[in-house]
């Protein structure tokens, strides 16, 4: 989070200045590109970093501190991670953003979110990624998905709204045991943990906002970082937090929210569609 506060912080100045991206790379004697990639949180070198926010007038408190938020993004870049080989760069951040986030309001339609999967549930759906994923990869993306799992549970806990499109209490993942003890594990977390609250869009409700789409919207305890919305599809991942996209994936959340089953009609749905599996 701190790393795109950062890239914010040098765009922000930057159109402040009245300085285009032609403009500054002059000014800095480097390529446009290299504004780019400052700019979208991908790279920035701390002495470029001073250098800039220096040109742009930025004051000299905002340059400290956002240099040091660029000496440790290069220390970061430079520490190896453990699952770099399996894991694409978007999703990565994605994760890294999850674990700063106080709060995650997620929408599926046709399966339970990971955060809340149950082992076989999230083998068989990890397994379902192929060709995409290698059977002997299979095994390192559980032990993650788990692992973030810890967030739900912690002493402190992440607050998650869970809204489902009916679908997903009946896509069949890893069968239909697995789906039971699927189910019922998620209506224990959502009775026993004030924090997460599951709702279900029936399939009764129709044409509605984000039909077919699904996404996540990441809030931070720190009111000086804006949401993030992540959305993925076969092949890409997305993260965005310019605020009018913001808004809109927000106003599509809470309007679905509404038209949901509230929290004891989901549980009824939940319940049924668990008791017909065996």
């Amino acid at each position: 989070m701190r790393r795109r506060r950062l890239a914010r912080t040098l765009r922000r100045y930057r159109t402040q200045a009245g300085l285009s991206s032609d403009d500054a790379a002059q000014a800095l004697l480097c390529g446009t590109g290299t504004i780019s990639r400052m700019e979208n949180g991908q790279s920035a070198e701390p002495l470029r970093v001073k250098h800039a926010l220096e040109a742009y007038g930025a004051p000299a408190d905002v340059v400290a501190e956002m240099v040091e938020i660029a000496k440790e993004g290069r220390k970061r870049g430079a520490m190896r991670r453990r699952y770099d080989d399996v894991l694409p760069k978007r999703l990565a951040e994605y994760y890294e953003l999850e674990d700063e986030a106080d709060a995650i309001s997620l929408l599926e339609g046709e399966f339970v979110p990971g955060l809340v999967q149950i082992k076989e549930y999230a083998r068989a759906l990890i397994a379902s990624y192929s060709p995409h994923v290698r059977p002997e990869d299979v095994d390192r993306l559980l032990d993650i998905r788990m692992t973030r799992q810890q967030r739900v549970t912690a002493a402190d806990p992440l607050k998650l709204r869970i809204l489902l499109g009916e679908a997903a209490l009946h896509t069949q993942v890893g069968g239909p045991r697995v789906l039971r003890a699927q189910l019922e594990h998620l209506l224990d977390l959502t009775s026993n943990y004030e924090t997460i609250e599951t709702r279900v869009l029936p399939w009764a409700v129709g044409a509605r906002p984000a039909l077919g789409r699904n996404f996540t919207i990441l809030e931070f305890p720190d009111p000086d970082d804006p949401a993030v919305i992540f959305a993925e599809s076969v092949s890409y991942f997305v993260l965005e937090d310019e605020d009018d996209e913001v808004a809109a994936f927000r106003t599509a959340y809470n309007q679905l929210w509404e038209l949901a089953s509230d929290g004891a009609g989901s549980a009824r749905l939940i319940e049924q569609a668990a008791s017909v599996l065996t």
